[in-house]
């Protein structure tokens, strides 16, 4: 498979980037956890604390286009569990005009590599809200597969809501490698 973005560290300078995405409320609304209100200053220190923080429970990184170090999303790992190789998988938020273009499906590609290649975990699980079907699509043709339905998981929107619980283990990956040639 021909990739058309790759994976950075983060910058000071996505700090802007990122918190300009959060302030998109259609996105915010299909993603996991409560809506919160960040202040710029708060995710400048936020991005410099992943930067300067070496802390092996998590990794965040920028995603971008080939032939271009502009941010246009980040991605990220975390709960990760070196001695039980087990992990989590954060997410993937890119910018609304990047969508149907098959970087979310490239990132998370790249994101598996990293995490059963490099990291070399067994089990990467992921939660995804029971209304947010393009996401869950997206983690299903990524390899992702449904583990179980938690029933009202996450208070979000005045209500709670459903979360499904997902998992990709290394061998399921390897099959995903050969197929999509990663």
């Amino acid at each position: 498979m021909e990739f058309s973005i790759f994976f950075r560290a983060l910058k000071l300078e996505d700090a802007e980037f990122i918190n300009s995405l959060r302030r998109i409320e259609e996105m915010e609304n299909k993603i996991g956890g409560n809506k919160r209100f960040v202040a710029l200053e708060r995710e400048t220190k936020w991005v410099n604390d992943l930067i300067m923080n070496d802390n092996p429970g998590f990794i965040y990184v920028a995603v971008c286009e080939k032939g271009s170090d502009a941010i246009i999303g980040y991605a990220s790992i975390t709960e990760i569990d070196y001695r039980n190789g087990r992990c989590y998988w954060g997410g993937i938020k890119l910018l609304p005009e990047k969508a149907g273009k098959g970087y979310g499906f490239q990132a998370a590609l790249l994101l598996l590599k990293y995490v059963f290649e490099e990291l070399r975990m067994e089990r990467c699980a992921a939660e995804g809200l029971e209304e947010h079907t393009v996401g869950l699509k997206l983690m299903e043709k990524a390899g992702f597969k449904k583990e179980g339905l938690m029933r009202k998981h996450i208070y979000k929107n005045g209500e709670y809501k459903n979360n499904w619980l997902l998992s990709i283990l290394k061998e399921e990956y390897e099959v995903l490698k050969k197929k999509y040639e990663i």
